[in-house]
């Protein structure tokens, strides 16, 4: 909310909000490394928004260029990480017991909390663990196809 009040007062500032609308949306699926920024029609993403770079932001916007040290793609490390965390979790079967998928998550570097953010999101699913067989974690469908896995 803090980067996003400080976007708007910037582009108010410069003059700039005839020609740059402000919104907010609920959700890109990226809200753990997030703030995130989409810029239409350009089809941008920033991600990991400080208030710090508001400003160059703001400017980048208003010279019609891509402030690229913000903009997510496929190879940031974000991404990547995610990518190869999804590739490893679904190498074997899109299903995998919860202790060994939570373990494989940190060998990447990914805590509880995203792994909670991830079942929210509808990336993955749990299958509690019953006297026969243990708690499951599948990658969903979303997670196979957002990251090509």
């Amino acid at each position: 909310n803090d980067v996003l009040m400080l976007l708007r007062r910037e582009v108010m500032k410069r003059g700039l909000d005839k020609e740059i609308l402000v919104n907010n949306c609920g959700t890109i699926d990226l809200c753990d490394i997030g703030p995130n920024i989409v810029v239409y029609p350009d089809n941008v993403i920033y991600s990991g928004v400080t208030k710090a770079d508001v400003p160059e932001l703001v400017a980048a916007l208003a010279n019609d260029t891509v402030l690229e040290r913000l903009v997510l793609n496929a190879d940031t490390p974000a991404e990547r990480t995610r990518h190869d965390f999804y590739a490893a979790a679904v190498a074997e079967s899109a299903t995998l017991p919860a202790a060994a998928f939570i373990a494989l998550a940190a060998e990447h570097g990914l805590d509880d909390a995203w792994i909670g953010e991830q079942q929210r999101r509808g990336f993955i699913g749990r299958k509690p663990g019953t006297d026969e067989a243990p708690e499951t974690i599948t990658v969903t469908s979303k997670a196979r196809t957002r990251y090509g896995v």
